[in-house]
């Protein structure tokens, strides 16, 4: 059969609202439509930022483990598949500014004129009808172990909807280059070719607009569509096309599933996510011709008339790179199941939208800190022999060259160049100035010149860092600045000038003695970070540093030559903020460097060098300091005083491994401590009925408070839509989890300072500082039958209705 193409098929074309004028959202960064900023648009409904963990979902796409990868935790038995009865000619292939799509044709009311196919999964009991499958260029998940790095060219996605019209699923396959064509895909090509074919007689294919993008893809008038020049028609096979058995290529394959979300705005998280663990495999040439129609595609702009085409605009929203796909997102404790073909059987409840506390999803510790930290080696009781510890030794130096000597080989002038990429994977270019994100710079990063100098002097560390920027490009200075915001930085010109920062540390050795140093004073862009800096084996660094309310860094770096002359390196950098995107994802940027070891006089010329290529003005140039102090006008914050390092140098404190290595305990200790215990013992019985005594009395002081709110709809009972109600009202800045502050506002002066402390800590059950639905749930249901007390003591009465609704059982689940 044959499928053809007029001027009346207009409405083949997926058209985004604004195109040409501007779109709501891109996968570039220029212009503020990107990734990143998604969070902020202003959309209905928009969850970009992620919900907190109230969906009992999250945001996608996400990063799989390759511990997930390489086991297996059931089988895939509880999948059905239905392949539908949608032939060729009841498919409509569109093209878009974001990609391309196939869905089943509407009637005039605009319903499918046939089932694309259905499956029912594991994570709900009801149907999942398929809409339609688009395509990413790059993958947007990321299967750690496969593809390149995880990822692969191409993903797709049969996006699918529950009967019920409560959910959606996606039913998903990485595609990758083969040795073969696929045979099936091919067609589905010719469809979307036939469709930019003749769109091309109205509106040529031009060159894209995004070098990085050319160098991936050659877009313009000369491409030739090989199927469909002639006939303008394409010769479809008979029979009907089953997305389940026809896309994927493997005999055998398993699935990924976890509970996720729309990866495009608003976000939604509401999408039941299986991901094939084996990619379906394209030839070299669908590839490419995949590629084209992607990203060179020219969309038309219709007339009033929705017939007349009344301009052309190659409109990609794809970033300077060629993807359209989203970076992973966090997994925030999400568990992700790995279904084999042949699996055990292992049924594993995923089928709850709210999943228990600890098993689907779990709260992470409060500002990226680590759940749980080491602890040390010796001397925790008084019978633990230390003689072999270095740390109680005084013959073991605190010196960092003598306890560490590849200290030694770090120490001097370094210059390289680093580049930055953004949590996408591209190099992260022009984003504008905003005291909201401390990693947005007006200038590229893909190629930052840097110089670093560090000093040693026994125990103190001393390390200078100078960035060297080239100014922005002229397209990027010609867009609009958003308020509060700025295009240049210090005292340049946009697109004229480029702008140096520099930013210090300042450390000293521990009392370890194992080669750590504590970086207690930053400043620049580093200021207020506090961490370490420790070294592994003979010629690798590693440092992490932060200040655990705004920002995080970890980066390693590691001698790459067998002089210790060069080194080579990479580093994370997290935003900790409850400003979106960052309270989703921390992630804001990672890159890699490399540097080589020079003197002191060529320092000095390649950094003046730098300055005049990159044209930074005088003013805006940073004075070049060999060691100690602080570079002039690097920050506003003071540099550390001589009496702040003493602080911190182990030279001028005293040791808290004191412990005489060759005195225990012995048998005194052992008799006090059987007197302790006999003590301990008195105290504790008292402490518990005291203990019982205070629960009782707060638990009854919180139920009277919540009372007091539900009297006020004497239909409304703790059910699950209660408590969520209850927990909100608490909940005063709306962000999901309920501060100390927010509990004792609602509490107010019903209870004393020490019993509502108490009361708090017992509803934190993991000690984050918050309390999140289901602790505020796991403590509601203790004091259940203390709330009816308070009710009736309250003078709550239920109504007849929901007296009735009680009796019946007809509670919300």
């Amino acid at each position: 059969m044959k499928l053809h193409w007029s001027l009346a098929g207009a409405s083949l074309f997926t058209v985004v609202d604004g195109a040409g004028i501007g779109n709501f959202f891109t996968y570039y960064d220029v212009g503020g439509l990107g990734p990143d900023r998604w969070p902020f648009l202003e959309i209905d409904n928009n969850q970009c930022g992620g919900m907190g963990g109230k969906s009992g979902f999250g945001q996608s796409p996400v990063a799989i483990p390759q511990t997930v990868n390489d086991s297996c935790d059931t089988n895939k038995d509880a999948y059905l598949f239905n392949g539908g009865d949608c032939t060729w000619d009841d498919l409509k292939f569109s093209i878009s500014n974001n990609g391309v799509k196939v869905e089943p044709k509407l009637n005039a009311d605009g319903v499918a004129t046939c089932s694309f196919g259905s499956m029912n999964i594991p994570q709900s009991p009801n149907k999942f009808n398929a809409l339609q499958f688009h395509i990413h260029t790059y993958s947007e998940h990321q299967i750690n172990g496969q593809g390149v790095l995880g990822h692969f060219p191409f993903e797709l996605h049969v996006v699918h909807q529950e009967e019920t019209k409560e959910s959606f699923a996606v039913f998903g396959t990485m595609i990758d280059v083969g040795d073969t064509a696929h045979p099936v895909f091919e067609y589905f090509l010719r469809g979307w070719e036939l469709v930019a074919t003749n769109v091309a007689e109205f509106c040529p294919i031009t060159d894209s607009p995004f070098e990085a993008l050319q160098q991936k893809v050659t877009c313009g008038p000369t491409y030739i569509f090989p199927y469909n020049q002639t006939e303008q028609s394409v010769d479809f096979p008979d029979g009907t096309p089953n997305i389940y058995e026809d896309l994927p290529t493997a005999s055998e394959w398993g699935v990924f599933t976890y509970k996720g979300g729309l990866t495009t705005p608003p976000c939604t998280e509401i999408v039941n996510w299986n991901l094939l663990d084996t990619p379906m495999l394209i030839s070299q040439e669908q590839m490419e011709r995949l590629e084209y129609l992607i990203l060179c595609y020219v969309q038309p702009i219709y007339a009033s008339d929705e017939t007349t085409v009344a301009s052309c605009v190659h409109n990609t929203v794809a970033s300077e790179s060629g993807s359209t796909s989203r970076p992973p997102q966090s997994l925030l404790g999400r568990k992700i199941i790995h279904r084999c073909p042949n699996g055990p059987a292992v049924v594993i409840n995923d089928l709850g939208v709210e999943p228990p506390p600890g098993e689907d999803f779990v709260k992470p510790p409060p500002n990226g800190e680590p759940s749980n930290t080491g602890s040390s080696k010796c001397g925790k009781t008084i019978f633990e022999d230390c003689s072999d510890d270095p740390r109680y030794s005084p013959d073991v130096s605190v010196n960092l060259k003598v306890t560490r000597p590849s200290w030694a080989h770090s120490e001097g002038y370094w210059v390289g160049t680093r580049k930055v990429y953004n949590n996408q994977g591209d190099h992260l270019m022009e984003t504008f100035a905003s005291d909201k994100f401390k990693n947005t710079l007006p200038y590229p990063q893909d190629d930052v010149k840097l110089f670093v100098n560090r000093t040693i002097v026994e125990t103190r560390y001393i390390e200078h860092i100078y960035e060297v920027y080239r100014p922005a490009s002229p397209t990027f200075c010609t867009f609009a600045v958003p308020e509060e915001s700025s295009n240049v930085l210090g005292n340049g010109v946009c697109g004229v000038n480029g702008y140096a920062a520099v930013g210090e540390k300042f450390g000293t050795a521990t009392f370890e003695k194992d080669g750590t140093v504590n970086l207690f004073f930053t400043t620049g862009r580093y200021a207020g970070g506090k961490g370490k800096a420790s070294t592994v084996g003979d010629d690798t660094f590693y440092q992490t540093l932060g200040d655990s309310t705004s920002f995080e860094l970890t980066m390693t770096e590691t001698f790459s030559n067998d002089a210790d002359t060069r080194v080579a390196g990479s580093g994370q950098y997290f935003i900790i903020s409850d400003v979106l995107p960052y309270s989703e994802d921390p992630l804001a940027e990672s890159f890699t460097f490399e540097m080589n070891q020079v003197s002191e006089e060529t320092f000095k010329e390649e950094l003046a060098a730098a300055y005049a290529d990159d044209n930074v003005l005088p003013e805006d140039q940073k004075p070049i300091i060999s060691s100690g102090n602080c570079v002039d006008g690097s920050s506003d914050a003071t540099c550390p005083s001589e009496e702040m390092i003493q602080m911190y140098d182990p030279l001028y404190n005293s040791s808290p491994y004191d412990q005489d290595p060759g005195v225990k305990g012995g048998w005194i200790a052992f008799f006090v401590i059987i007197g302790v215990l006999v003590l301990v013992g008195i105290l504790y019985i008292w402490h518990v009925h005291r203990i019982k005594a205070q629960a009782d009395r707060y638990k009854h002081q919180f139920a009277r408070r919540i009372a007091e709110t539900i009297k006020m709809d004497h239909d409304k009972k703790l059910s699950a839509k209660g408590l969520e109600e209850e927990f909100k009202t608490i909940d005063a800045d709306g962000n999901g989890f309920i501060t100390k502050n927010e509990l004792h506002q609602f509490m107010g002066d019903r209870v004393s300072e020490q019993d509502f402390n108490v009361m708090f800590a017992a509803i934190d059950i993991d000690h984050s500082g918050s309390i999140d639905f289901a602790e505020f749930c796991a403590f509601m249901s203790q004091i259940g039958a203390i709330l009816t007390e308070e009710e009736e003591r309250a003078g709550y009465k239920p109504t007849p209705k929901a007296q009735k609704d009680e009796e019946a059982g007809n509670d919300d689940p």
